[in-house]
C-alpha cells in the first residue's frame, strides 16, 4: 500500500543538462543545480518516496550517484526519452527503475511521455515529458496531470495533491 502523503512525484529536472532550460533557475548552470537540489530537499524528506517519471540526466554514471545522493527520498526513476543507460547503471543510484508504474489501489498510471498510454475508463495518468518550448503547462485534467518539474516551481509534489489536482477539474 502507498502513502500518498509520503510519496512524491516530479520528472523532467534534466540535471547536469545545464543548457536543457536556458538557465531558467538561476544565471549559472552549478548554482541552477544547488538551488534545484534545495528546492528538491525542502519538501521531500529522507524517508519519503519520489516517483520519478523520466528525464532525470544525460550526465555520466559518476555525476548521477553524486546527485542522487545528494537529493532527499528513496527514487524509482520511471525511465524517459533521455534516460537511455542501461537499467543496471541507473539501480546503482535509485532506488527501482521501470519503464511504466500502476498503482492498483489508485487506479493510477505514471509514464514519462503521455502519448505512449492508453487509459482504461475511471484510471488517472501521472506523466511528464511536456515542457521545452513552452510557456504554458498542459492542462491537469480530472484524469492526467502533468508533473514536470518546471511547471510546479521545481519541486516534487506529493502525489495526494496531484490527485486532488485532478480530482478538482
Amino acid at each position: 500500500m502507498i502513502d500518498i502523503d509520503k510519496t512524491f512525484v516530479t520528472s523532467d529536472c534534466h540535471f547536469r543538462e545545464w543548457t536543457h532550460f536556458g538557465g531558467l533557475l538561476c544565471e549559472s548552470s552549478k548554482s541552477q543545480e544547488e538551488e534545484h537540489i534545495a528546492l528538491w530537499n525542502s519538501v521531500v524528506g529522507k524517508d519519503d518516496t519520489v516517483l520519478y517519471a523520466g528525464d532525470f540526466s544525460d550526465g555520466r554514471i559518476a555525476d548521477l550517484e553524486e546527485i542522487c545522493r545528494r537529493l532527499n527520498g528513496r527514487i524509482v526513476l520511471i525511465k524517459g526519452n533521455h534516460d537511455q543507460m542501461d537499467d543496471s547503471i541507473y539501480r546503482m543510484a535509485f532506488a527501482d527503475v521501470v519503464d511504466r508504474m500502476y498503482i492498483d489501489e489508485l487506479k493510477l498510471l505514471l509514464v514519462h511521455d503521455p502519448e505512449t498510454a492508453m487509459l482504461r475508463l475511471g484510471e488517472r495518468m501521472i506523466y511528464g515529458h511536456y515542457h521545452r518550448g513552452m510557456v504554458e503547462p498542459p492542462p491537469t485534467t480530472r484524469d492526467s496531470i502533468c508533473v514536470c518539474a518546471k511547471w510546479h516551481r521545481w519541486k516534487p509534489i506529493m502525489l495526494a495533491k496531484a490527485i486532488r489536482m485532478m480530482e478538482a477539474k
